[in-house]
């Protein structure tokens, strides 16, 4: 999961510039893992996959990677916490004057963060060359149309909502978009809570480890316990798993959501700045407008969503290999399906139910893992194979 909270202070602050796309410009986008990630030239380079992600709070990133390949190199380093995750230090270097394209159209010159993002890209299954963040955020209104898989960039002058949008005001705060909401636990009335809205994560929504602790979330009959739940820009992160009556947003309301409940004790889960985090498998359930200009998102809720639902095997799996073609077990959560088939952290899935890798990637091989019902595995452990089957059901 990418939750990019940069805790230095940028000082130089971006130059002001036109905006772009003044009549609307539409690109397409791919989805891993929830989030949408586009093409973005550097330096009139071909294009490169950044994650548009709503939780870059600083400057746009360029991965350490992308930077070594395409013969970039930034200012001096220095070592940092970033993001998400379990107290993963990444040494942090800044390039001023990058000009970046998207879409086709060119946005002013800006300073760009390096840091490395491949153990980001294990995550997602995929590469991840950056992260195009609050900057190109706050520049534009940005339309994020999950249906049909376009991204609208609009001026911000003269932009009026869709009379079916569901208008949320929002704060920037340290360059993240945050709004009240409540969720409301079985049997129990609305808590009220603020939520960072995060296009880079994956999940349905997260929370924090205080508020966890404060509203006696962990620990609570029929969760999911300290499971991963992700890795992001600062490493893997915990938590338990369970469901909530409604979360609410406004007056966008989810009924029976997935929640995590935050268990780390670093990085962006553990702050209690704000209460938690909506993320990428809610905002898919509509057409998500990013106005920062005006201080608000729109949403527009598509019809007829399908019930939201989370892993149903108890494993949490990454790719691995230089095609990311490996499907490899990150961790066993105890007491689920994923370890009664007597699985483990290291095991190579070279097939389920037939289908093999490299042709299954790491996103279908989750989406498999939805479902409930007997699935065949094929593993390898060292050099020995095995053939297990795993009865997934839901754990939450």
């Amino acid at each position: 999961m990418i939750v990019l909270r940069i805790v230095l202070l940028i000082g130089a602050a971006l130059a002001a510039a036109p905006r772009i796309g003044d009549g609307g410009t539409e690109i397409p986008f791919e989805i891993a893992s929830n989030k949408p990630l586009v093409q973005v030239s550097i330096n009139g380079s071909p294009g490169h996959w950044f994650i548009l992600d709503s939780g870059c709070a600083g400057p746009s990133v360029i991965s350490k990677e992308c930077a070594e390949r395409i013969g970039l190199r930034g200012d001096e380093q220095e070592e940092k916490h970033v993001g998400a995750g379990g107290g993963v230090q990444v040494d942090v270097a800044t390039l001023p004057d990058v000009s970046l394209e998207v879409g086709g159209t060119a946005l002013p010159p800006r300073e760009l963060l390096i840091f490395p993002l491949a153990h980001v890209a294990r995550v997602e299954g995929r590469r991840v060359d950056g992260l195009l963040g609050r900057d190109f955020l706050e520049e534009n209104v940005v339309e994020i149309d999950y249906a049909r898989g376009r991204i609208r960039i609009r001026d911000p002058e003269g932009f009026v909502p869709a009379p079916s949008g569901i208008s949320i005001p929002i704060t920037l705060e340290g360059g993240l978009a945050v709004a009240w909401g409540a969720i409301t636990l079985p049997g129990g009335d609305g808590i009220p809570c603020r939520l960072v809205i995060d296009t880079g994560v994956r999940a349905t929504v997260i929370l924090y480890r205080p508020f966890a602790v404060e509203h006696g979330l962990l620990d609570r009959p029929g969760t999911l316990r300290s499971a991963t739940i992700g890795g992001g820009a600062g490493g893997e992160t915990r938590g338990d798993v369970g469901r909530i009556e409604k979360l609410r947003l406004g007056s966008f309301v989810t009924r029976d959501p997935v929640a995590i409940y935050s268990r780390d004790t670093v990085g962006v889960f553990a702050g209690s700045d704000q209460d938690g985090i909506v993320g990428g498998e809610l905002l898919r359930r509509a057409k998500v407008t990013f106005d920062y200009p005006h201080r608000r998102i729109v949403l527009e809720p598509y019809a007829q969503p399908g019930a939201l639902e989370y892993d149903m095997s108890g494993l949490f799996l990454v790719a691995e290999g230089e095609r990311f073609e490996r499907i490899v077990i990150q961790s066993v959560t105890r007491g689920t399906p994923a370890a009664a088939a007597a699985l483990r952290r290291g095991d190579e899935i070279t097939a389920i139910d037939g289908r093999r890798s490299p042709d299954l990637t790491l996103e279908e091989a989750r989406r498999i893992f939805r479902a409930p019902g007997p699935r065949r595995i094929e593993a390898l452990r060292g050099g020995r194979r095995l053939r297990v089957t795993l009865v997934a059901r839901r754990l939450v």
